[in-house]
């Protein structure tokens, strides 16, 4: 039950990240942050966070997988930001780069846990094959 809580936390803060890096990114370019172009790349951001979320507390059977896939998501937004932002040595740009690394490392984490959440959904599954299989022998 730990691990659903880190998974949970760390896929929070790894989509908070995503969320500024983007809106940050999408500001950087000019476009408007009310545009359906910059709601519909923010909602989908969320809605991969309430998905992560859902699938780890009803412990379903792909939430390791769907929490690697998104913290890769996430990953890649924040890399994206942290080669694309202008001027790299303002101090804006170092901001947005040291947000970005941090957002980077958080999404690693979250794989990691993602991995661990697959890890521990199989040996429940073994555990609960093998107590089956034990209480048919007597």
């Amino acid at each position: 039950m730990k691990n659903v809580s880190k998974v949970i936390a760390f896929s929070l803060i790894a989509m908070l990240i995503a969320l500024v890096i983007d809106l940050v990114m999408f500001h950087q370019t000019g476009t408007n942050l009310l545009s359906g172009e910059v709601l519909w790349r923010a909602g989908l951001i969320v809605a991969l966070w309430v998905i992560v979320t859902v699938l780890a507390a009803l412990r379903m059977r792909f939430c390791g997988y769907v929490t690697i896939l998104v913290m890769l998501y996430y990953a890649a937004a924040d890399f994206g930001g942290f080669i694309t932002v202008s001027p790299k040595s303002s101090a804006y740009g170092l901001s947005i780069e040291i947000l970005s690394i941090l957002g980077i490392v958080i999404s690693v984490v979250g794989i990691w846990y993602g991995i661990q959440q697959r890890r521990q959904y199989d040996i429940d599954r073994i555990n609960q094959r093998g107590s089956a299989h034990g209480n048919q022998r007597k």
